[in-house]
């Protein structure tokens, strides 16, 4: 402790603020990719319905296996 130089509390990082705002972004990507998850199944599930005359349970079926993707994907990178 005699050779530490002094600490200023005004310097430090907040406790639980980001440091540079990487995590910002990170959670900014992860919603995006949840979003596209999601869109990229209800588009599939939309064009089986409309081709092979499924309707409604393409979109049903393929948007509800896309949100478990996607919030699988997002939780397994939250937190991590």
């Amino acid at each position: 402790m005699d050779g530490d130089p002094p600490r200023h509390p005004e310097k430090e990082p907040r406790k639980g603020a980001p440091a540079d705002g990487q995590d910002l972004w990170r959670y900014l990507g992860l919603g995006t990719v949840l979003a596209l998850t999601v869109a990229l199944f209800v588009a599939l599930g939309w064009w089986l319905d409309r081709r092979y005359g499924w309707s409604p349970w393409g979109v049903l079926v393929l948007g509800t296996l896309g949100v478990a993707a996607g919030l699988y994907h997002f939780v397994k990178d939250a937190l991590r």
